[in-house]
């Protein structure tokens, strides 16, 4: 009769049977608490092949040893960056053998952050990482303490001193030059009313009128996460004829902009071209299909866990940390059919096209 029958799988009481120790021994063995004998460990181990046994998690986790996993800090977990992000991380973790935990944190309650950040430590991880995708990020990177292994997602440069950032000025910069370049001699930019920081979107629109001299007005901001009130903006901003080009922050607000203008009367791209930011997946089956900005949140995932690797190894084998470092991440422009070249295009043509 085979060993175990009848049990889906062995428990560390088999495997000390097997390797003929008692089951504190294997437990010592693989807590790694107290030294356990070269034969006994060889014993050991050659059971655990055996039979197949994997540790149980929850009672590493009851052992208050630090565990090989990681804790994400995210708010807005629905978001296509936060999730895109935190399969990156997932990927990049799971081929060092490290569990991945999220702890969500609720951007309309920051003084639950600090409850959210302790509940996330509670479990003894190995290292965080924290998403300076909003505010919420930005607190809880307050409240770490300093010894925790630790990378920051987003952000402003220099928000840490290990960071994985996306170059989302440059992005910004890219498409509202792409818009002059078609002919538009102004650029209306439409942002929610959080944006922050010198690496935003808006610096990138900024930046690109400024080298090409034209004057530039303040972004037209909408509250955070108000489609509605980004449709109403986009019949507003169709009323007038002197909107021909929109560069909106996300994807979210190009579309319902859109609405606004169609319902407004207007036809985009044939009387206003607009463009988003973040190549969402139904860009392109929207109608015209919706140029963006694509951001490569998967390899800013991957990158943040090899940087906070580093760093756990470093601190496990008593070594002096890497040093500080951060890494930018470049998207691309996804060119579609939601902008069109004006009847007098300019003749710069010299914005960097990747």
């Amino acid at each position: 009769m085979a060993r175990n029958a009848g049990r889906t799988r062995p428990v560390i009481k088999d495997v000390a049977r097997l390797a003929g120790v008692s089951a504190p021994t294997v437990s010592r063995y693989l807590n790694g608490t107290v030294n356990v004998t070269e034969d006994k460990r060889r014993r050991i181990a050659e059971a655990i092949k055996e039979l197949g046994y994997e540790p149980s998690v929850a009672a590493r986790a009851l052992s208050n040893r630090e565990m090989d996993s990681v804790v994400v800090f995210a708010a807005n977990p629905d978001d296509f960056s936060t999730s895109a992000t935190n399969h990156g991380v997932e990927a990049a973790a799971r081929k060092r053998g490290f569990l991945l935990n999220i702890v969500s944190l609720d951007e309309s309650d920051m003084g639950s952050v600090e409850a959210r950040v302790r509940m996330g430590l509670s479990v003894r991880p190995a290292g965080v990482i924290v998403y300076e995708y909003g505010w919420a990020g930005v607190e809880a990177l307050k409240r770490l303490p300093k010894d925790v292994p630790t990378v920051v997602v987003g952000g402003g440069f220099g928000d840490g001193d290990y960071q994985v950032i996306n170059a989302e000025r440059d992005g910004g910069r890219w498409m509202t030059m792409h818009l002059l370049d078609l002919g538009h001699e102004q650029i209306f930019h439409v942002a929610w009313d959080r944006e922050t920081g010198d690496n935003s979107r808006s610096n990138g629109w900024r930046d690109a009128l400024a080298e090409r001299g034209v004057e530039a007005s303040e972004p037209i901001l909408v509250p955070f996460g108000d489609l509605g009130a980004a449709v109403a903006l986009g019949r507003t901003l169709g009323a007038r004829k002197d909107v021909t080009a929109i560069f909106a922050a996300t994807d979210e607000i190009a579309i319902a902009v859109m609405k606004g203008l169609r319902e407004a009367g207007r036809r985009v791209p044939d009387d206003v071209s607009v463009v988003g930011f973040d190549d969402m997946r139904f860009d392109a089956m929207w109608e015209p299909a919706l140029t963006s900005y694509t951001q490569n949140f998967h390899e800013m995932g991957e990158r943040a866990f090899r940087m906070l690797y580093g760093q756990i190894e470093a601190q496990r084998n008593g070594q002096e940390p890497p040093p500080a470092q951060i890494e930018v991440v470049q998207g691309r422009p996804r060119l579609r059919a939601s902008e069109r070249t004006q009847l007098n295009p300019s003749k710069n043509t010299s914005h960097g096209s990747r």
